[in-house]
């Protein structure tokens, strides 16, 4: 188990401005496979460098199995490491890249040799072991650099986003590569990435990082359906969430979100504590829990088709308030079935355990998260 606690990093001698990390905790299980995902300068980097040893807390313990590491050197932590550059020496074969970390552990070179032919027959390589890494495609020498890091065994691998080199189509196959090949050898896994659907597709559990803090850390389901702030819940989605400006009131002993555009009446399940009533709050909902529906249905929404995307696999809507009352833009998606066109004036209803409400006096705080 990796347990970090506390963890503070200062850089040039500043308190609080200069803070890459923040009082960060985290734990995670031998054999897990966890992402760290955030906005460039959040601290995400930072704290792969600290977990490799490359970089030391400020203050605050970082434990492998129990034991504290903090001063422990990196070739002392039984680490393996994937950069981003990938580092491979263009001088070297690979064959020798492969067995270089073994040759540096002073393993003879026959037995690297061996241990490096092993490893590349687990990522599908050994057919290239002669080559130069300026003879490989991009996509090979990510798994050479991979059977680098691999090839000493280690009880942790750290990748320090891996993927950021390759085209959309490499990436995909090299994903599922690499989260095969983690389940297969069960080694521990961290992941820096800011690509919010590698990190979704391949980890148990991801942690959501800004300001060097972490707002949550949870698996992928769960962040996307449960978000605990209204950071998380902008963060993550593609499509984004849409995001409307409203007030909670009582009215005729019902609680309703009021908006620019509209009022939203709250089902009987997701009524709150009679405190939350007057506060400024945003109204979220994702664009797939949106339906275009019939002029008749409960809860129903007139808007105006302003612009319709075509994704390939359905439709994507955005549509506005025909009276010009509400500011915003909402996006809903569809299937490519539906027969919808700029201009149109449609009718929209929302699912009605699908939405959120963020406190905007609190930090953006879900208080359907709290109930």
């Amino acid at each position: 188990m990796i347990t970090l606690r506390n963890i503070v990093k200062e850089y040039d001698g500043k308190q609080d401005s200069g803070r890459a990390v923040d009082g960060l905790n985290l734990e995670i299980n031998k054999g897990e496979f966890v992402a760290l995902l955030g906005p460039s300068g959040c601290g995400k980097t930072t704290t792969l460098m600290m977990l490799a040893g490359l970089l030391k807390p400020t203050s605050g313990e970082i434990l492998f199995n129990g034991k504290l590491v903090n001063h422990v050197e990196p070739k002392d932590r039984n680490i393996g490491m994937v950069f981003q550059s990938y580092a491979l020496y263009p001088h070297l074969s690979v064959r020798d890249n492969i067995a270089f970390p073994l040759r540096e552990r002073k393993i003879p070179k026959q037995e690297a040799y061996e241990r490096a032919k092993e490893t590349s027959k687990i990522l599908q390589i050994d057919h290239l072991l002669d080559r130069k890494p300026s003879q490989l495609s991009g996509g090979q020498q990510q798994r050479v650099a991979m059977a680098r890091a691999l090839s000493k065994n280690p009880e942790i691998l750290l990748l320090d986003e891996p993927m950021s080199n390759l085209d959309a189509r490499l990436k995909l196959d090299v994903r599922d590569e690499i989260r095969k090949i983690q389940r297969n050898l069960g080694v521990t896994t961290i992941i820096v990435t800011h690509d919010q659907e590698e990190a979704l597709a391949i980890s148990d559990r991801v942690a959501i990082l800004n300001g060097g803090q972490i707002q949550q850390y949870a698996p992928p389901h769960e962040l996307f359906n449960h978000p605990v702030n209204l950071f998380v819940a902008s963060f993550l989605g593609n499509p984004p969430m849409n995001l409307v400006q409203g007030e909670l009131r009582e009215m005729n002993g019902n609680q309703v979100v009021v908006t620019e555009g509209f009022e939203y009446l709250l089902p009987a399940d997701r009524r709150l504590d009679k405190a939350h009533m007057g506060k400024s709050v945003k109204f979220g909902i994702r664009p797939h829990d949106i339906a275009i529906c019939s002029p008749t249905d409960h809860q129903r929404i007139k808007m105006k088709v302003d612009l319709v995307e075509h994704l390939g696999s359905g439709k994507l809507v955005k549509v506005i308030d025909p009276l010009g009352k509400l500011d915003t833009m909402i996006r809903l998606l569809t299937g490519n079935e539906a027969e919808i066109e700029s201009g149109d004036e449609v009718y929209i209803k929302f699912k009605e355990n699908k939405f959120h409400l963020f406190d905007m006096n609190d930090n953006g705080r879900n208080l359907l998260q709290y109930k």
